[in-house]
């Protein structure tokens, strides 16, 4: 029996090769989403140039007559202070970052520092619109901390071009898919 509190229970979650199957599958989900939000984007073409809206709203709220303000003060300065300013640059790296964090994540490219620039976007969408709803909040979290599972689990990596290329050169195995040394827990 799992003792499912302790570390047993993880070692044998990543010596279980049916485990390995439901991680790519939430890495190709994420990968989806991050995909999907980037193309919108992308084929609606009014994001970049609609950025200076979007930061206003992040720091007053829906309302434009009962204004609210966003409670994360040194977020509401950055917003005004760097992103404002470069708001076409900053909605280009927004748009195009959203869109090849998906592709990277779907086709298992670079998946640590993919998961890393997305546990970032989700944590920067949590100070600034998280306190607009629970929900924005919440599926910011969960999108953040799924991030923490593809940087943690080398089986996230399997059905990848990560996996591919550390076959052929076994140097790469270590940086491209078990930063943490893992996979050595459970031999």
């Amino acid at each position: 029996m799992v003792n499912i509190m302790g570390l047993d229970f993880f070692k044998e979650s990543w010596k279980n090769k049916d485990i390995a199957i439901w991680l790519v599958l939430i890495r190709l989900i994420i990968g989806i989403e991050w995909f999907i939000a980037g193309l919108q984007k992308i084929i609606g073409g009014t994001f970049v140039s609609d950025m200076p809206n979007t930061l206003w709203y992040f720091i007053n709220g829906p309302d434009p007559v009962n204004l609210g303000t966003n409670p994360n003060i040194w977020y509401v300065n950055l917003i005004n202070n760097a992103f404002t300013p470069n708001a076409e640059l900053f909605g280009y790296l927004v748009m195009i970052g959203e869109f090849a964090l998906g592709i990277a994540l779907i086709f298992g490219i670079f998946v640590n520092f993919s998961a890393i620039v997305s546990i970032f976007m989700n944590i920067n969408f949590i100070f600034a619109a998280g306190w607009l709803g629970a929900s924005t909040m919440s599926v910011n979290w969960i999108m953040a901390v799924i991030g923490l599972i593809l940087i943690l689990s080398p089986g996230v990596k399997t059905l990848s071009v990560d996996k591919f290329v550390a076959n052929k050169v076994p140097v790469l195995r270590r940086f491209l898919i078990d930063w943490f040394g893992f996979e050595k827990l459970v031999e």
